[in-house]
């Protein structure tokens, strides 16, 4: 039985501005291991730069969690319209770097809804704990301005963007 050579395709390697080595094919423009975003190649054209930096409808930021005690203190995490799932793995929406008692899938959960203009945070399926304002939630609970979420070693900060007063399905109504 002949074995045929297949060529091995390298993935591409990226260092970070805080030299981490990564793999872009799996996390774009993000390092897996700081959450550094690198800024995009200098000798991109108009119609390239314009393919780079849109933003789809369902991506545009609702809120954010900011962190503010914690290996991550400091960042800030965007909020997305509908489930956004919390943890430490790459395929997480909102992927948090560096707090080992964070676990890697669903740790928790932090939704938008447009059309009730709310968001809301509900504990994961991991078996990581989540607290919302010094308690323990088991049941989902809307988000108030500067609400307090700790989960892991990391506390946050909710900074809410979208709400009553503004929500991304204005734009269409109002022609801002």
């Amino acid at each position: 039985m002949a074995v045929k050579n297949k060529k091995r395709e390298l993935k591409p390697i990226e260092i970070c501005p805080n030299g981490h080595y990564y793999n872009s094919s799996r996390t774009g423009d993000i390092c897996d291991v700081c959450g550094e975003k690198l800024d995009p190649p200098e000798d991109l054209s108009d119609e390239e730069i314009k393919e780079y930096t849109y933003i789809e409808e369902q991506d545009r930021v609702c809120g954010w969690l900011v962190c503010i005690e914690g290996l991550n203190a400091g960042r800030d995490y965007q909020i997305r319209d509908g489930k956004n799932f919390v943890g430490s793995s790459s395929c997480m929406d909102i992927q948090i770097l560096g707090d080992r008692k964070i676990e890697k899938k669903n740790h928790m959960v932090i939704a938008y809804d447009s059309r009730d203009k709310a968001t809301t945070i509900l504990p994961g399926e991991s078996q990581g704990m989540v607290y919302w304002q010094g308690h323990a939630i088991f049941n989902p609970k809307e988000l108030s301005a500067n609400d307090r979420i700790e989960i892991g070693e990391s506390v946050f900060k909710f900074i809410p963007f979208c709400d009553e007063d503004f929500d991304w399905s204005m734009l269409n109504k109002k022609n801002l």
